[in-house]
């Protein structure tokens, strides 16, 4: 797949002229896209079609899945580019598939399978990496009643939309990542030497806190996560002030779109540039999996 989008590529008309129903869901982020099945063998141009669809609004949405099999979903999310990860955490993985993720309060046969800590704060997947997330699927299999929503932000627009005195102080600053403080947030159940191994096989990165977008060439803020990243360079108070009053504007209503789930919804998004969060639900009477998909980019940050 090529590294740049065809600006002059109507991505829009070429849905439609496919039999492609596309809805925006907000207006910043967030398209639904109907009359597609993601089991499918896809030609080129569909998968043109959906790439620039998800570059250009952070977050696609795919009702209707619910007979995808884990190796369609994975074939389906190998079409457009990055290396699957590979979960330190092999036990929350699919047997047959390990790139799959389980998200949730999943048991079989009492034990747990699934994360259910996991996304339970704003960020975007992977920034701990050198060359972090690029795409990130999530395939929901069994849902909540009316809990357990996902929220995503656009910094993009999010970023376009600062004053100018504000983008001009925050050009050129840079923020720190750190995977082991992520880690113990978000695996409190972890033992220490699992805490500890992810200590030494991923150490602290960074990155700018605005950067281009590779593909259509915007500029956005670039947070991480709120357990795991600091602005670099900044005494912690000052840094950690300016970070929340980004973060804060970031997720305003205005360049978010909540996700209320459905089994058998697909989510494709784009980590470049935006931030997401799952949402609390009732552990004890209610049950939460979604199968999640993530591919690493192969450049880092600029």
């Amino acid at each position: 797949m090529p590294a740049q989008v065809d600006h002059s590529f109507d991505w829009r008309s070429a849905a439609a002229a496919r039999g492609l129903v596309v809805t925006d869901l907000a207006e910043h982020v967030a398209t639904s896209i109907e009359g597609i099945d993601l089991g499918d063998d896809h030609d080129e141009e569909m998968v043109a079609i959906i790439r620039a669809a998800c570059v250009a609004r952070t977050l696609l949405l795919f009702r209707g899945q619910e007979k995808l099999s884990p190796a369609g979903y994975l074939a389906f999310a190998s079409r457009f580019g990055g290396r699957p990860d590979l979960h330190s955490l092999r036990h929350y993985c699919l047997p047959e598939h390990h790139e799959i993720f389980v998200v949730g309060n999943v048991h079989e046969d009492q034990t747990r399978v699934g994360s259910p800590k996991v996304g339970l704060n704003w960020h975007t997947d992977h920034y701990h990496l050198p060359e972090p997330g690029l795409f990130t699927y999530l395939h929901a299999i069994q849902v909540p009643d009316g809990q357990g929503d996902t929220r995503y932000a656009n910094g993009i627009a999010a970023y376009e939309a600062l004053p100018e005195a504000k983008r001009a102080e925050i050009d050129g600053l840079k923020v720190l990542h750190s995977r082991a403080r992520l880690f113990r947030n978000l695996f409190p159940e972890a033992s220490e030497e699992e805490a500890e191994a992810e200590r030494r096989k991923i150490p602290d990165v960074v990155h700018p806190l605005v950067r281009t977008h590779p593909e259509i060439g915007k500029r956005g803020l670039y947070l991480g996560g709120e357990w795991g990243s600091c602005i670099d360079g900044m005494p912690a108070d000052e840094g950690q002030a300016l970070y929340e009053e980004l973060l804060h504007h970031m997720i305003q209503d205005r360049f978010s779109y909540q996700h209320r789930w459905q089994p058998g919804d697909v989510l494709m998004s784009d980590n470049r540039c935006s931030l997401h969060r799952a949402s609390e639900w009732d552990e004890e009477t209610q049950v939460r999996r979604l199968h999640r998909i993530i591919t690493i980019d192969d450049r880092a940050p600029y």
